[in-house]
């Protein structure tokens, strides 16, 4: 089959055997149809990942995508050719974090695309506990958002705990693929949501504008006195905009970090002084997969329009490199 791996160095676009079969109780096979490119391929490719001792040697980058099945068990509840969708993380279920519930903190995980292979692939191979399914009239620019739409899914969820609060001002700093899945979510439940991004952003900030936000500003041509929110997103990516978003949290206020940039920024000072409460998270639970797919069979409609840029594999320089310089909404690469 046809890959894109990493050596440590580059990317090559070469033939691969290995599947990870071995790896899972009970595999399932998957074709891809599209995957999608994420800011944590980018540093993996970039050789900025936080922790390069994870990484599979000569793995297959690629952990956001859609199919379909081709192989599974015989009793399987998949059958070939059903549309599906899968979670990155498989969970040893034995380790602390695994008994408390917390999986996707997991000591001993298996991560698609960090230490198995991925999703920028012909074909990919996961455990069946980690493959959800979805109706084949959703075309598949929508489904292969259910990672990224999980893990907005995940922050809903633990902001508001199961309670519907009273409407909250909102700051979502960072108009990627998470900032406006955030900003769907949020003005859906309205929450009066303003979207901050760059003077490269215009596209982003115009799609923001559709989905619900109430106003969106540039952050590098903002005046220096800016509103405060009760709630702030920060799916900014650079130290910078980390600093930039807390400043916008109240004191009291909720700040929510989906920041995953490891370059140096925030004091602790700049956190206690802040005075809001601080949340984050790695990955998602199985419950937010879920939640993902009946988002999609629901009101995936409204998801059209982000999948903004479809890729040949072998176009892989260009895509990287249009992703990395934030082109388009979300870029894919297309298997079929």
């Amino acid at each position: 089959m046809k890959a894109l791996s990493y050596n440590g160095e580059r990317v090559i676009y070469q033939d691969i055997d290995h599947c990870d079969t071995e790896l899972y109780s009970r595999p399932i096979k998957i074709k891809i149809q599209l995957a999608g490119i994420c800011s944590t391929d980018l540093k993996i490719v970039d050789g900025k990942y936080y922790n390069k001792a994870l990484l599979k040697p000569n793995g297959i980058l690629g952990h956001e995508g859609c199919g379909h099945v081709v192989q599974g068990a015989p009793d399987s509840p998949f059958k070939r050719g059903d549309h599906v969708v899968f979670e990155t993380v498989f969970p040893c279920q034995k380790c602390d974090s695994c008994v408390q519930g917390l999986t996707n903190y997991c000591s001993n995980w298996l991560h698609i695309g960090i230490n198995t292979n991925g999703t920028f692939s012909e074909y990919l191979t996961v455990d069946e506990s980690m493959v959800h399914k979805i109706s084949k009239d959703i075309p598949p620019q929508i489904s292969v958002l259910a990672e990224p739409l999980s893990i907005a899914l995940n922050s809903m969820a633990s902001i508001f705990e199961g309670r519907r609060d009273k409407a909250l001002t909102v700051a979502v700093v960072g108009p990627g693929i998470l900032g406006l899945l955030h900003t769907l979510l949020l003005a859906e439940n309205d929450h009066s949501v303003d979207v901050f991004g760059l003077s490269s952003d215009d596209q982003r900030l115009e799609k923001a504008l559709i989905l619900g936000a109430k106003n969106v500003f540039k952050a590098d041509a903002a005046p220096a006195t800016l509103l405060q929110y009760d709630l702030v997103i920060d799916s900014s990516d650079t130290s910078s905009g980390a600093a930039f978003a807390l400043n916008r949290c109240k004191p009291g206020g909720h700040f929510r970090v989906l920041n995953l940039s490891t370059e140096k920024g925030i004091s602790s000072s700049d956190v206690v002084k802040s005075g809001c409460r601080i949340s984050t998270s790695k990955g998602i639970h199985h419950n937010h997969m879920v939640a993902a797919c009946n988002y999609i069979e629901t009101s995936g409609h409204k998801l059209t329009g982000l999948t903004t840029h479809l890729f040949n594999p072998n176009e892989y320089q260009q895509a990287f490199s249009f992703a990395r310089n934030k082109e388009g909404i979300k870029s894919v690469f297309n298997f079929n």
